[in-house]
């Protein structure tokens, strides 16, 4: 139910906010044209991300381009094991690097001082690498420590994003700040993984519908 609900909100963001970019998209046709940034995130599945990223811009409010980034579960909610053997240390919480194609989309802003304030969107989705492998620590002859590892290419890799907020633009330099959404669910590849005949699937919970906040700064020429 939650995914649905994620889903459907995560879709009528993408109306909105695509709707209000084709419409301004015209504008201005000697608009800046490059808009290169970094960009962070904070989420409600215990995550940080951080990514460089690339827009061409076809105008004053909308542009095309995405994002190379890693993202990092920083606190451990899960963490399967057995008779003998343990998911190791290194490996106790889920990260990746993903690609992010996405779309900036711009309101005409208001100037305030050397300040010019707009609402902000950005739709896009996250490719994360379809692979994921874990090293497993044994020690049936405590203290001495062998490992293993498991991996699968099973999972979820690909997610829906959006991202809206507010964007300020002073001279050349651009930072934008608010509302992340996502349907990643950091745990999916850990749930395919097993290891002696025990699936992980019972060790980690379900996250299907993903929140935070984010912040980027961007540089545009």
């Amino acid at each position: 139910m939650i995914n649905e609900y994620c889903w459907r909100g995560i879709g009528a963001l993408l109306l909105a906010i695509m709707s209000g970019g084709l419409f301004a998209l015209s504008a201005n046709e000697d608009a800046i044209r490059n808009r290169v940034g970094f960009s962070g995130t904070l989420t409600s599945s215990d995550t940080y991300s951080l990514d460089v990223t690339y827009h061409y811009m076809l105008s004053d409010y909308i542009g095309v381009g995405g994002a190379l980034g890693w993202w990092k579960n920083y606190y451990e909610d899960g963490r399967a094991h057995g008779n003998h053997w343990t998911v190791d240390d290194d490996d106790l919480r889920p990260s990746n690097v993903y690609l992010r194609p996405s779309m900036v989309l711009k309101t005409p802003g208001l100037t305030y001082k050397a300040a010019r304030w707009a609402l902000f969107a950005e739709p896009g989705v996250m490719l994360n690498i379809p692979y994921k492998r874990v090293w497993v620590a044994l020690t049936p002859h405590w203290p001495h420590t062998d490992y293993a590892y498991v991996s699968t290419s099973r999972g979820q890799w690909f997610a829906a994003e959006v991202r809206a907020g507010v964007n300020v633009d002073i001279e050349l330099c651009s930072i934008s700040f608010g509302y992340i959404l996502s349907n990643l669910d950091i745990y999916s590849q850990y749930r395919h993984l097993s290891y002696d005949g025990i699936s992980f699937r019972d060790f980690y919970p379900v996250k299907p519908c993903m929140q935070g906040a984010f912040l980027s700064v961007a540089f545009n020429f």
